[in-house]
């Protein structure tokens, strides 16, 4: 016992010189400063932590004594610390082997919340427990519980008690019934998981709950418990925000709260300013829905009524500021966002990481002659793998450019297949994909999920000619007094040379203009441009991923339940009919006014004009003939000395100059 005195007589002496002095009134706690969050050109589009403090007389006992039950039963015996309930919670902790129970009193947590959230270690958890005493030795109990009810989260965005009576219930702390102050009284403990316009069914489970612990302390009457039970909740509908920004700013605070923690993020007088671009969001917005009601009222009629969902982002390339995003079409109906959370399969749009790690690693470029037929790759211990061209059509020998530009399947099998999936996956690391990408031969075909964020950004690094810039959403932050507190600065890794990239991009152009998205062109939209096409299996999931100088732009188009999309006719939608038109509307609009900017030719670029069907120069006798662009070094022949010509009579060296000088990759 004197041990323990002795213990707690030194941590107070060694931490009480850093705790905060409390106010005179603890009602003034609750007039926090709100944190104020700007768009990229200074519009204020949120204000966190607004809260509505109520003096506990105009909070129902039927909340009240629902909290005490749910959180802390021994509120009024408790001088700050419950050991008992401390104890029971260690046990039953160690008994399942996880952390199910916590400890802490209504005085801990409001102590925790209001001091200490910026803190995650021992240390703070020694103070909030000694401002936890102070608290108890300063003020009533009644001030205590007025001022945490005042002070918790309930989901929703609703701080305090008042604020949450109006948002689930459209009726003020005073009027709520029993069944309703045992609902709220289940939120702060995780306030999504049993929010009831998510999941209405463990909301309730959440609320008998409480109900059962009221009748266990003596709170109310079994025959109450039961009355409650049978009353109607009246849940009100959730308010409806369809703000596009909602998307961009959930996404942006969450990356906030995990380094500084909600309390801090939301009251602490803060101004954020992020690299949101209103006016392109809206645009991104309207452009979306526009095609997706277009889309839906041409597809077959799905029981449910089951609607088209989109995952967008935009960025820009030069500083990686992401200016849009957009996580679905509506988020008062959906706050899933499909374009940070959405792994979805982006099919052929995987392809230039296969295409440039051929190039830099096997010897290709884009005048190489690969072989387009039907492949049968043997895997060990699986069935072979035959990969299928879409339309099942196949060309024959072809320039390695015209093979991006029609989204040719079987080449992309054979060139991962030469250059192995582990060296693929390396060099989309460098480009800013980050999720699990499968080590096996189907990544050719974009068979790993990724989310339009990551797209964007890798995309972005091509359009920077190989510097990539991690995307950031905020640009600074100032505290309450105006001091700065974070600011982003910026700089770019260039991880591979722009000669090396420049070639890549120069075949994405040739997607636009000819090849698989050339309705960005039928479009009429003018911009020097580069992307490329996806299009799953069965038709699940719609891609297009491009760039202009400017922005870097990526478009998924899917049903969230993996559902085939199909018109009317039966015919699957593609990346070129779902995807790339919401891309054009965007960019389009998003660019109007503005120069339009071709992408810079690096030093070590050359520009030769071939035969599509033999990959040597272009003459008279040439049938289809396409520019490439190539590195300086690279020598493309005439088809007067093809390699069927050359002397047999050859040194290894000179075997493998000739190998070089004819585009066909070395073994």
């Amino acid at each position: 016992m004197l041990f323990g005195v002795f213990i707690g007589l030194g941590s107070y002496f060694l931490f009480s010189r850093d705790l905060p002095q409390l106010p005179n009134d603890l009602r003034k706690i609750n007039l926090s400063l709100a944190t104020e969050v700007y768009s990229a050109d200074g519009e204020r589009i949120k204000v966190l932590g607004q809260r509505y403090p109520v003096p506990l007389e105009d909070i129902s006992p039927n909340f009240t004594n629902a909290i005490i039950a749910a959180e802390d039963a021994n509120f009024y015996e408790h001088k700050g610390l419950d050991h008992r309930a401390l104890m029971r919670a260690l046990l039953m902790n160690i008994r399942k082997g996880k952390i199910l129970q916590g400890g802490s009193t209504i005085t801990q947590q409001l102590s925790k919340n209001l001091f200490f959230s910026f803190e995650r270690n021992w240390i703070r958890k020694v103070k909030e427990l000694l401002i936890a005493f102070q608290l108890e030795a300063t003020f009533s109990k009644e001030k205590i519980l007025e001022a945490y009810c005042n002070q918790i989260y309930f989901g929703n965005g609703a701080y305090g008690v008042e604020e949450a009576a109006q948002t689930y219930f459209r009726k003020r702390a005073q009027e709520l019934t029993v069944l309703q102050g045992a609902l709220l009284a289940g939120l702060p403990n995780s306030p999504n998981y049993t929010n009831p316009f998510v999941n209405y069914e463990r909301s309730i489970r959440r609320t008998e709950y409480i109900l059962t612990r009221m009748v266990n302390e003596h709170l109310i009457s079994s025959e109450e418990k039961k009355e409650a039970l049978s009353s109607s909740l009246e849940l009100s509908l959730p308010r409806e925000d369809d703000n596009p920004n909602r998307y961009f700013l959930n996404y942006a605070l969450g990356i906030l709260e995990r380094k500084y923690g909600k309390e801090f993020v939301h009251f602490g007088g803060l101004k954020v300013f992020t690299t949101l671009d209103t006016r392109l969001q809206d645009i991104a917005q309207r452009s979306a829905l526009s095609h997706l009601e277009l889309l839906e009222s041409k597809m077959v009629e799905r029981e449910g009524k089951k609607y088209l969902q989109v995952g967008m982002v935009s960025i820009e390339n030069q500083s990686g500021a992401v200016r849009v995003m957009l996580g679905g079409r509506s988020y008062s109906n959906s706050q899933f966002n499909r374009a940070a959370s959405n792994n979805r399969l982006p099919g052929s749009s995987f392809k230039p990481f296969v295409y440039l790690t051929a190039m830099e690693r096997n010897g290709y470029n884009p005048a190489s002659i690969v072989k387009d037929e039907p492949v049968t790759i043997e895997i060990q211990g699986s069935s072979p793998w035959e990969p299928k061209n879409f339309n099942d059509n196949y060309s024959g020998d072809i320039i390695l450019k015209k093979a991006m530009m029609r989204s040719l399947n079987s080449v992309s099998a054979k060139l991962i297949q030469e250059v192995t999936p582990e060296k693929v996956i390396k060099v989309a690391r460098q480009f800013g994909i980050t999720s699990p990408l499968g080590n096996n031969l189907s990544l050719a075909l974009g068979t790993s999920g990724v989310s339009p964020l990551e797209m964007a950004s890798a995309y972005s690094t091509i359009a920077n000619l190989g510097i990539y810039n991690e995307p950031y959403f905020i640009e600074r932050i100032e505290d309450f007094k105006g001091n700065p507190l974070y600011e982003n600065f910026y700089h770019g890794v260039q991880n591979y040379a722009p000669k090396s990239i420049y070639p890549l991009l120069n075949m994405m152009q040739g997607v636009i203009d000819e090849g698989t998205g050339r309705i960005v062109r039928q479009m009429g939209f003018k911009h020097p441009a580069a992307g490329k096409t996806g299009t799953t299996n069965s038709f699940k999931d719609s891609w297009f991923n491009g760039f202009t100088k400017i922005f870097s732009t990526s478009v998924w188009v899917g049903f969230d339940n993996n559902d085939s999309m199909v018109d009317l006719s039966m015919k699957g939608l593609t990346g070129a009919s779902a995807a790339a038109p919401i891309w054009t509307l965007y960019m389009e609009k998003a660019l109007q006014g503005k120069s339009q900017i071709n992408f810079p030719v690096p030093e070590g670029i050359k520009f030769e004009k071939v035969d599509v069907h033999t990959g040597t120069l272009a003459d008279n006798q040439s049938m289809e003939t396409m520019n490439v662009a190539v590195k300086e070094e690279t020598v493309i022949l005439p088809r007067a000395i093809e390699a069927s010509q050359l002397s047999i009579q050859q040194s290894p060296i000179d075997s493998a100059i000739t190998s070089k000088l004819t585009n066909v990759p070395s073994p």
